[in-house]
C-alpha cells in the first residue's frame, strides 16, 4: 500500500456500517488488524436483529480476543415464550459472554423481566464499566447487588420497582465519587418523591446532568433538573431554590416544556435566571402549544447568547417559531454550534440561509415549518431540492440536514469547472446509521 499503515485506524473510524467493517477485515492482513477492533467495539442487538442474540452471544464466549474489543453492549431484546432449558442455556451464555468482556465502559440491558442476578453479577467483573442503563423490573435480580457498583458515571434506571427505589440512595452514596449523569424514567410512578430525590441530594454534588421523566410525585422542591414532573411545578420557586443552593454551578444541558397557558414573560425571565451562571452547552426547549417567539421576553435570545454563547454547542426549540433576527443572533454569536434545531416559515428560508451560514462549526440543521400550512405544499423532490441549496451556503463542516421527517446526510464530492479548477460541492444522500435500519430512521437526527 502506498499510505502508512497507522493511518488505517484514522480512516476505519469513518467506517459506519458494520458489514462495510467486515468487508474491510477480509481485505488482508493489516485491514483485519485495524479494522476487527472497530467491528466489535460496539454491539447491539434491537428487536429487528433476527437470530443474533445467539450467534453474537456464541462468538463472545468462544473467542475472547474478539470479546475483549467490545466496549459498548446495547440489549434491547431478549426472545420470549423459550422453553425453561432454552432460556437457561441462552442467559447462562450471556452471562459468560459478558465475562469474556474485559474492556466494557458501557452496558444496556432493558429488555423487562430477562435481567436476572446472575447477569448483574458477570458485569461487577468488568473492572472499566462506567455506564449502566438497566430495566429497573427486579423481579428476577436482587437490587442489592446494584449497590455493588461503585465506579459508574452514569446510571439510568427505566420503570424501578418499589425494591430498587429502596436500595437507590444507598447505591448513590457508593457511588458518589464517580457519578456525573442519573436518569429515572417511568410511565407514572408515584413511588419517585421529592422526599426520595432529597434523600439523594447529599451524595449528588458532583452531579452534571438529572433527568427525570414521568414521575407526578415529583415538583420543583425536590428536582435539581425538570422533566416531565408534576403539574404543580413553579419555575420561579425553582429558580429561587436552586440560587440558593447553587444547584446548577455544573449544569450542562438543560431541557425545558413550556407549560400550556403560562405567562411567558415571566416564565422565559425565570428560566434565564435558572441558567445565567451555568456552564451551559446545550440549550432545548419545547411547548406543547406552537407558539411565536415573540411571546418570550424579547430580550431573552440575546441574554442566553451573551451568557452561554461561547460555550453553547446545541440549540434545539420545538413549536416555537423563531424569527429572522433570533436566528441571526444565535448563528453569529454563538461560535462552537454544531447542531441547531428550529421552526420557522417556509417564506423566510432564504434569508434564514443567510445566518445558518454564519455558523462555521455547523454539523446537524433541522428546520421544521408549520405542517398545516406548508408540509402539502412542498413535495418530497422540492424539499430535497430547498435542503441542497441550504446545504450548499452552510459551512463544510455540515454533515446532517433535515426538513420535517425528512433527514439526509450531506456528503461532499469534489468537481471540477471549465477551467479544470477542484471544487467541492454538498450532495444529499440517505442517512447512515449502524444500528438502525433506514425504514426506522425518520427524524431520529
Amino acid at each position: 500500500m502506498d499510505i502508512p499503515l497507522e493511518l488505517l485506524i484514522v480512516i476505519f473510524n469513518f467506517v459506519l456500517k458494520p458489514y462495510h467493517l467486515e468487508a474491510l477485515c477480509l481485505v488482508n492482513r493489516a485491514f483485519n488488524r485495524f479494522a476487527t477492533p472497530l467491528l466489535y467495539r460496539h454491539i447491539y442487538i434491537f428487536p429487528w436483529h433476527k437470530d443474533s442474540k445467539s450467534k453474537v452471544t456464541m462468538t463472545l464466549v468462544e473467542c475472547p480476543h474478539l470479546a475483549a474489543y467490545v466496549q459498548t453492549l446495547e440489549i434491547r431484546d431478549f426472545p420470549k415464550g423459550l422453553s425453561t432449558e432454552d432460556h437457561s442455556y441462552l442467559s447462562g451464555r450471556c452471562v459468560r459472554a459478558i465475562r469474556q468482556c474485559t474492556n466494557l465502559k458501557s452496558c444496556t440491558w432493558t429488555k423487562d423481566g430477562s435481567l436476572h442476578s446472575e447477569l448483574l453479577e458477570s458485569l461487577l467483573d468488568c473492572q472499566q464499566l462506567r455506564e449502566l442503563e438497566i430495566n429497573g423490573n427486579s423481579a428476577e435480580y436482587d437490587p442489592l447487588i446494584l449497590t455493588q457498583f461503585q465506579s459508574l458515571r452514569k446510571i439510568s434506571l427505566i420503570m424501578p420497582s418499589v425494591h430498587v427505589l429502596n436500595v437507590l440512595p444507598m447505591w448513590i452514596k457508593a457511588s458518589e465519587a464517580t457519578l456525573r449523569n442519573l436518569r429515572i424514567i417511568c410511565k407514572a410512578s408515584t413511588h419517585v418523591t421529592d422526599g426520595l430525590l432529597e434523600s439523594l441530594s447529599p451524595n449528588l454534588a458532583e452531579l452534571e446532568c438529572l433527568h427525570i421523566f414521568g414521575c407526578p410525585k415529583v415538583t420543583h422542591k425536590g428536582t435539581g433538573a425538570p422533566g416531565h414532573l408534576s403539574l404543580s411545578f413553579d419555575m420561579t420557586v425553582f429558580r429561587t431554590l436552586c440560587h440558593r443552593t447553587q444547584a446548577f454551578r455544573r449544569l450542562r444541558t438543560i431541557t425545558l416544556t413550556v407549560p400550556a397557558h403560562t405567562l411567558m414573560l415571566d416564565w422565559a425571565r425565570d428560566v434565564y435566571d435558572l441558567v445565567s451562571s451555568a456552564p451551559l452547552e446545550a440549550f432545548q426547549l419545547y411547548s406543547t402549544d406552537v407558539l411565536s417567539d415573540t411571546q418570550m421576553a424579547g430580550d431573552f435570545w440575546q441574554k442566553m447568547v451573551t451568557s452561554h454563547g461561547s460555550r453553547l454547542k446545541r440549540i434545539s426549540v420545538h413549536r416555537i417559531r423563531v424569527n429572522l433576527a433570533t436566528l441571526h443572533t444565535i448563528c453569529s454569536q454563538c461560535p462552537r454550534l454544531e447542531q441547531l434545531f428550529v421552526e420557522t416559515e417556509r417564506r423566510d428560508l432564504e434569508t434564514a440561509a443567510s445566518s445558518f451560514s454564519l455558523a462555521r462549526n455547523l454539523r446537524s440543521l433541522h428546520i421544521t415549518f408549520p405542517l398545516a400550512r406548508s408540509e402539502a405544499l412542498m413535495p418530497p423532490a422540492t424539499t430535497m431540492h430547498t435542503a441542497l441549496s441550504i446545504s450548499s451556503r452552510c459551512s463544510p463542516t455540515l454533515t446532517h440536514i433535515g426538513f420535517n421527517t425528512q433527514v439526509w446526510q450531506v456528503r461532499r464530492v469534489v468537481c471540477f469547472y471549465e477551467n479544470g479548477e477542484e471544487h467541492m460541492e454538498p450532495t444529499l444522500v440517505p442517512r447512515e446509521n449502524p444500528e438502525i435500519p433506514e425504514q426506522f430512521l425518520v427524524g431520529t437526527m
